[in-house]
C-alpha cells in the first residue's frame, strides 16, 4: 500500500485530491493537509476586501467535499524533506509518504520594502481580506468623531491583476460606506511602478479599464516607485525624482505574491518561492514529487518563460499530477503536462469587466465580462468541489 500526500487545500490541491480518487487503487491510502481547514476560492477576495460579498459565499468546509477514502489532517506544514519522503507539521507527527503533491499556494510579497510588512494590509487568504474591509469600515465610521482627512483616503499600492480588481470593487462599496456614515466624499488613490495596467490583455482592455476607474474618480498615479510604507503614509517617486506622500489612514498591499515560504525554508532550489518543475510536473530527480499551483514554476515550451500562476493553471495541474500518480502505481509512463488557456476576465465591478477568451482572445468588456467571470468562479467551484457546492455557493446572479 502507498501513501499519497497532498499539501494544500487550494486550488491545484483540493483537484488532486477529487481526481485522486479516481485514478489511485483504493488499497491506497490518501491524505490531505491543510492549514485552515476551509478552501477559499481566492481569485474572490478581492470582493472580500472591499466588502461586496460575504465571506462565506467564496469558502466550502474541506471536510464536507473529501471522500472518505481521504484522511484529512488540519495543520500547518513547517517542512518538506523530499530525500527522506517525510514532512513535519507544527501540531501533529511527521508524516511519510511514497507519493506527495505539494500544492501550499501563495503570501504576499513585499519585496523587502521598507514599512510594508508593518504598515500595510495584505490580501494573502480569507482572514487578511476580512481584516481589509474591517479596518476600512472601522476607520471611515471614525471620521465623525476624529474628522480626519486621511480616514477618509484609501491608498492601493500596486495596480496587477488584483489591484485593479479590488480598485473595481472599491468604486461600488466606498459610496455605499459613505452613505451609511454620512461622510464627506471618500478619495481612492492607486501607486503603481508601471506607466501601464495590465499587461496581460490586449491595451484596448487596459484602456477600457483606465476609464472605467477614472470615471468612478479612483487617482491612479502610475510611473509612482513606492520607496517606503510609514503608518498611514505612502511614499513614492514618479517621474520628477522627487519624493511624494500620499497619506492614508488604509492602507493595502496588492504589489505581487510570492509562494509558500515552506518552499524556501524547505531548501528547495527556487526563486521567489517557486520551483522549475519537469514537463510532467515532477520535481528533478524526485519522479514520486509533484509541485502544482503558486508554489511551482510550469514552463511554458513556446515562450521558454513559466506561466503566470492562475487558478486555471493551477487547477489543470492539479488533475494531471493526480493522474500521473495513478500512472505510476499501475506502471506506466507518467504524461507531460499540456496546458491550454480557455482566456483570462478581470472584473471592474459587480456589472463591469474586461476578458481575453479562447483560442483567439476574443476581446470582451462591460456586462459579458463580468457574467463571464461569474461563471468561470462557478465552473470552478464544480471542478475543486461538487454539483452541490455550486448550487449552494455559486454566482448565479448574472443579471446585474
Amino acid at each position: 500500500m502507498a501513501t499519497i500526500l497532498v499539501l494544500g487545500g487550494g486550488y491545484a490541491g483540493m483537484r488532486a485530491i477529487k481526481f485522486l480518487q479516481r485514478e489511485v487503487p483504493s488499497d491506497n491510502q490518501i491524505i490531505l493537509v491543510d492549514k485552515s481547514g476551509t478552501h477559499t476560492e481566492k481569485t474572490n477576495l478581492h470582493e472580500v476586501a472591499a466588502g461586496t460579498i460575504a465571506p462565506e459565499k467564496i469558502t466550502y468546509e474541506i471536510n464536507d467535499i473529501i471522500g472518505n477514502r481521504v484522511t484529512f489532517i488540519r495543520d500547518t506544514v513547517t517542512n518538506v524533506d523530499v530525500d527522506q519522503k517525510q514532512v513535519t507539521l507544527a501540531d501533529h507527527q511527521p508524516i511519510t509518504y511514497d507519493y506527495l503533491i505539494l500544492a501550499l499556494g501563495f503570501q504576499s510579497e513585499t519585496f523587502g520594502l521598507k514599512g510594508a510588512t508593518e504598515n500595510a494590509l495584505p490580501m494573502d487568504d480569507l482572514a487578511t481580506s476580512e481584516a481589509v474591509y474591517q479596518h476600512l469600515e472601522k476607520t471611515i465610521k471614525g471620521y465623525a468623531e476624529s474628522k480626519d482627512p486621511n480616514d477618509l483616503t484609501v491608498a492601493v499600492c500596486g495596480a496587477g491583476f488584483t489591484g485593479i480588481e479590488l480598485l473595481g470593487e472599491l468604486t461600488q462599496s466606498l459610496p455605499k460606506l459613505q452613505t451609511k456614515y454620512n461622510t464627506p466624499a471618500i478619495k481612492l488613490v492607486c501607486l503603481e511602478r508601471m506607466t501601464s495596467i495590465l499587461p496581460m490583455f490586449d491595451k484596448s482592455l487596459g484602456d477600457y479599464a483606465m476609464r472605467f476607474l477614472d470615471k468612478h474618480n479612483v487617482d491612479m498615479r502610475l510611473g509612482s516607485s513606492i520607496t517606503e510604507i510609514k503608518p498611514n503614509a505612502v511614499l513614492y517617486t514618479d517621474g520628477d525624482d522627487q519624493e511624494h506622500e500620499v497619506q492614508a489612514n488604509t492602507i493595502v498591499w496588492t504589489v505581487g505574491v510570492s509562494g509558500s515560504q515552506v518552499i524556501a525554508d524547505s531548501g528547495f532550489e527556487q526563486r521567489r518561492n517557486r520551483v522549475v518543475v519537469n514537463d510532467d510536473l515532477s520535481l528533478k530527480d524526485h519522479p514520486e514529487v509533484y509541485i502544482v499551483g503558486d508554489v511551482a514554476a510550469v514552463m511554458d515550451p513556446d515562450s521558454n518563460r513559466p506561466y503566470p500562476t492562475t487558478a486555471q493553471i493551477a487547477l489543470a495541474a492539479g488533475t494531471q499530477a493526480a493522474k500521473n500518480i495513478g500512472l505510476q502505481l499501475r506502471g506506466h509512463e507518467t504524461r507531460k503536462f499540456v496546458y491550454k488557456s480557455s482566456g483570462t476576465v478581470a472584473s471592474l465591478s459587480d456589472r463591469d469587466g474586461i476578458g481575453e477568451i479562447g483560442s483567439g482572445n476574443r476581446k470582451v468588456k462591460g456586462y459579458v465580462a463580468s457574467a463571464l467571470k461569474k461563471i468561470i468562479t462557478d465552473r470552478s467551484l464544480m471542478e475543486s468541489a461538487h454539483l452541490s457546492t455550486v448550487f449552494a455557493k455559486g454566482r448565479f446572479d448574472l443579471y446585474h
